[in-house]
């Protein structure tokens, strides 16, 4: 069997227009294509789960476990399409309406900055189940980079428990931030809203065009 070795090196000069550059990156090291129009990209996907059931606090601010996606260098670009699914179930306490926030740092924790914000409806004092998706996809790049994303929310009953509609569904754009930060990590903290009682049973988290 043929083998290919290729020596470990920093992002190259940028190749001319129609041609490319592929390259086994000193940093990520992961195989890079550096293409005649400026794109550096790499063929796959980052994916992250949770693995047991998570418990907020109502009114208190969680980073979901399992939401995390840590973005090796240089690779977030316009059209990288960020998706997160939730399903959680709720118990009779609480009315307030959740809080969900798109945070992008380096800590992966709630310290990181938060760059969209979904605020629900209003809930209701009756147990219910449901499902929530998020999905955030790259405008622009660089110092003053945008963010554009929506969130919907499905559940169980019409107009009672996770929310007083049955369905819910917010858009948000960011303001400017610099996606040129390496390993940054984009995560999703949660507020299921003041003395609200939710189970998180299910979190994944996924990332293309990356």
């Amino acid at each position: 069997m043929a083998d290919i070795l290729l020596d470990e090196q920093g992002t190259p000069t940028a190749p001319a227009s129609s041609t490319g550059v592929l390259y086994l990156d000193s940093t990520s090291k992961e195989l890079v294509d550096y293409d005649g129009t400026g794109k550096i990209k790499t063929v796959r996907t980052l994916n992250n789960a949770n693995t047991g059931d998570i418990s907020p606090t109502g009114g208190t601010p969680l980073y979901l476990s399992g939401s995390a996606i840590t973005v090796p260098p240089g690779l977030v670009r316009a059209g990288t399409c960020f998706t997160w699914w939730f399903a959680m179930s709720k118990t009779g306490a609480g009315t307030a309406a959740p809080v969900w926030t798109v945070r992008v740092g380096t800590a992966g924790t709630t310290a990181d900055t938060t760059r969209l914000t979904f605020t629900g409806v209003a809930q209701t004092a009756v147990i219910d189940n449901g499902c929530a998706m998020i999905q955030v996809v790259i405008r622009s790049t660089g110092a003053s980079g945008v963010a554009e994303g929506f969130y919907r929310l499905d559940h169980i009953l019409a107009a009672t428990g996770l929310a007083n509609i049955q369905t819910d569904v917010k858009q948000a754009t960011s303001a400017g931030y610099d996606t040129t930060v390496a390993n940054s990590i984009y995560g999703i903290v949660l507020d299921s809203g003041t003395s609200n009682v939710w189970t998180v049973q299910h979190v994944t988290a996924q990332a293309v065009g990356i």
